[in-house]
């Protein structure tokens, strides 16, 4: 079990300036409360709780952004793009998923050039394809991990091996008679 990420170790962010619509959402995914969920109206509040999470490989960050966020101090929309960035900066291990009703192919390009997970539509399946990709990002992570465990133990046993090598040799060098036959 130590080479999977628990369940409790997954953060699920939603940033929404329609927050409401993703607790409506939510109120219909079962395996909801096995995971750290927060939603943000705001960019900036995520933010200022994003920066806390500590990266480690058995955390897990998943970050969903709607493409119509919340309008800045100045009065202007927060583009999709600078938090992607922001996200990335801070936390280049998280998987971004954007979310929208509409699909604008140059936006969603953009966000894939600067390391989006995939882009989800909103109609009815979203809470499925919500569902299938955090199962399916969690999947990739436990695959690394054990990749990595499994690499950690071939060298383990190269090391075993070429000590008993050594050893024989040692040995023999000490003991030709030994090996005579």
């Amino acid at each position: 079990m130590k080479d999977r990420i628990l369940k409790s170790n997954v953060f699920v962010y939603f940033i929404d300036n329609d927050d409401q619509y993703i607790r409506d959402v939510l109120s219909n995914f079962e395996d909801v409360n096995d995971y750290n969920v927060q939603i943000y109206s705001r960019s900036k509040d995520f933010f200022s709780d994003f920066v806390l999470l500590k990266p480690s490989r058995k955390n897990v960050s998943i970050v969903f952004v709607s493409t119509i966020l919340e309008m800045d101090d100045n009065g202007n929309p927060v583009e999709i793009i600078d938090v992607l960035k922001k996200i990335k900066q801070i936390n280049p291990k998280s998987e971004v998923i954007l979310y929208s009703d509409n699909d604008d192919i140059n936006l969603v390009s953009s966000a894939f050039h600067f390391g989006a997970y995939t882009f989800i539509k909103k109609n009815e399946n979203f809470l499925l394809r919500l569902e299938n990709n955090i199962k399916g990002i969690l999947s990739q992570k436990n695959f690394i991990l054990k990749k990595q465990s499994s690499w950690f133990a071939t060298k383990l046993f190269i090391i075993f091996f070429l000590l008993i090598a050594g050893l024989i040799a040692f040995v023999y060098i000490l003991f030709p008679q030994w090996f005579a036959t």
